[in-house]
């Protein structure tokens, strides 16, 4: 019989991580350790040398890398992405080599030699010139151009009129508007829809870059596929939006750990502080606004929130209503919303929301800010890209899930909503009376006013009292499906050249025995719709600025919440704004 092992038992042995090993020293180990301090002495002594020699070689690298591809292969898509791409490094590089440069300080110190009384009065006369010729410019491009060619797009210039007479009248204090940041807001917004919706180069550039968008945010569907499998897209909110929207706010979170956000905020907020005269934490919250999400904007101005006016506040949150996020675009490009439109639509509201939050909440106290002081962004700093991109794809986590969330509890709402209202028409013998039907009606004026074709003003405010009330998701999820019926519509006639008719709100194709729910919208409502409806100005965001602001600047809760309705509905003006603009400019013909 065997004897019985004893267990092993613990004796207790305390090992100090800190000691090291005893080795034999010998001529050889000598030799390697005397190297390698001589060699450690010597990077640490010369790092800087190194890193710009190694920087620098990659660089010409490149550059014949360039050269030689421009040689071999000039005048394909290829090659002007190439080139596109070069000209924004090279324009990364310049903005770090002269950072703290810019042209509009440049202007601003220039222009503070016009001080005095006489220098004054020369200044309002030069104001009151630009105001006169550049209002003359507009009406008389409208008069030959607009009435001209495309008279039925005057009917949007009724809803710029209205919104900003409504923003006047329920301003806070209407007596004391100033009418500059109103002027020139509008009047940039008119320019940036010029360049974008009636120039080719600049429709061009705009659709160029929303092609590419949408095809840098597809790449998200490998990593969807492996993940989820090849059916993924059969949940399609769920899991083929999702990919989108965590690829496509990673990347914002590597171009912000760059560098590269920063450059564009800085030089876009300059160039709206300098036309608009606004401060620098409405021009930095409005440029910024067009990147990154409406809490996370206002980390940018944590530190000045205390000594924000009331004005500013309003800024603050009205530039995040009137504004979407990357990665909230990135949800809507991947509902099927042109991405062209939507990324000239962020542009254009930010100079829209400037203007009204100046019309509806003006300046009537010193702003701490206007005395030069220095403003730093405060958003989150990464160690390296790897670790920007894993938190910047973990912060599109919260958004996803808001998303869903959202969808799920607003459509379940609805759809009781629905069915109430339902009942209550029955007993009465009205049939058909539900929430979008309520819409359609409340919000028939403003669709109207805005330039959208009048048999599609129901649908249209359809869509706006859901996104206000509810979240603008599901109204581009009914946008997207509207835009896709029409294509298939197009298609349809193309091919078959058959008839159909519609049956209540829907389309019968005749030939094939298909049904388009929700039937279409004209193309240029299409367009109208997606700029009136590219913002967070919904109910639900009343308790997301709440929740963001209040706990940041405990000591002005009183001021964020007595401005925060007004902010709402400033911010819901703003895009209905940039919708009139779209529709009094786009007529369709570079899509020819």
């Amino acid at each position: 019989m065997m004897d019985s092992v004893d267990p092993v038992k613990d004796v207790g042995i305390n090992i100090d991580t800190g000691d090291e090993l005893d080795f034999d020293d010998n001529c050889w180990s000598s030799a390697i350790m005397r190297l390698q301090s001589s060699v450690s002495r010597f990077t640490n002594r010369h790092k800087g040398k190194m890193v710009a020699v190694v920087k620098g070689l990659l660089l010409l690298l490149y550059l014949a890398y360039f050269g030689y591809c421009m040689y071999y292969k000039f005048g394909d898509e290829g090659s002007i992405r190439l080139m596109v791409g070069t000209l924004f490094g090279v324009l990364y590089l310049v903005n770090k080599i002269t950072k703290g440069l810019c042209i509009f300080t440049c202007l601003g110190r220039c222009t503070s030699v016009w001080e005095g009384s006489k220098a004054l009065k020369v200044r309002r006369w030069i104001r009151r010139g630009l105001y006169l010729l550049v209002s003359a410019g507009v009406a008389v491009y409208i008069g030959l151009d607009v009435v001209r060619y495309n008279p039925q797009n005057i009917q949007a210039l009724l809803g710029v009129g209205v919104f900003v007479v409504l923003g006047f009248v329920f301003s806070t204090s209407p007596a004391r508007v100033n009418w500059h940041p109103v002027f020139w807001g509008i009047a940039v917004q008119f320019v940036f829809a010029l360049l974008i919706l009636r120039t080719p180069w600049g429709y061009g550039v705009f659709e160029w870059i929303g092609q590419r968008v949408e095809e840098f945010i597809n790449h998200a569907n490998a990593g969807a596929e492996f993940v989820f499998g090849k059916t993924y897209r059969d949940h399609r909110i769920a899991f083929a939006v999702m990919p989108g929207v965590l690829f496509f706010n990673a990347s914002i979170s590597v171009l912000y750990h760059m560098g590269v956000l920063q450059a564009i905020m800085n030089k876009l907020g300059s160039f709206l502080s300098f036309c608009l005269d606004c401060g620098p934490i409405e021009s930095v919250v409005a440029s910024a606004n067009i990147f990154v999400g409406l809490t996370e904007v206002p980390l940018l101005v944590r530190p000045y929130l205390k000594r924000a006016t009331e004005s500013e506040l309003h800024a603050i949150m009205t530039c995040g209503f009137a504004s979407v996020s990357g990665g909230v675009m990135g949800s809507y490009i991947q509902l099927g919303v042109p991405a062209n439109h939507l990324l000239s639509a962020a542009v254009m509201s930010a100079p829209a929301a400037l203007a009204i939050t100046k019309l509806m909440c003006p300046e009537t106290k010193k702003s701490y800010f206007r005395d030069g002081v220095k403003m730093e962004m405060g958003l989150e700093k990464h160690r390296n890209i790897l670790s920007a991109l894993s938190s910047g794809a973990v912060a599109a986590v919260k958004i996803i899930a808001n998303i869903i969330a959202t969808m799920i509890a607003f459509i379940a709402l609805i759809k009781f909503v629905d069915k109430t209202l339902e009942w209550f028409g029955n007993q009465a013998g009205f049939a058909g009376l539900s929430f979008g039907l309520v819409c359609s009606y409340l919000f028939y004026p403003f669709s109207y006013m805005m330039g959208v074709a009048t048999q599609d003003c129901g649908k249209m405010g359809e869509m706006l009292g859901v996104k206000i009330f509810g979240t603008s998701t599901i109204s581009f999820t009914e946008l997207g499906i509207l835009r896709r019926n029409r294509f298939q519509l197009l298609d349809y006639v193309t091919t078959h050249n058959e008839t159909w008719h519609w049956q209540g709100s829907d389309v019968i194709l005749e030939a094939t025995n298909q049904t388009l729910l929700g039937g279409i919208m004209d193309e240029r409502s299409e367009v109208i719709a997606t700029y009136a409806l590219c913002g967070f100005s919904t109910v639900t965001s009343i308790g997301i600025t709440l929740g963001t602001l209040v706990p940041m600047a405990p000591e002005r809760k009183q001021d964020i919440v007595k401005l925060v309705i007004r902010a709402l509905i400033a911010g819901n003006v703003a895009t209905f704004m940039t919708g009139s603009i779209a529709g009094l400019l786009y007529n369709g013909q570079m899509l020819q």
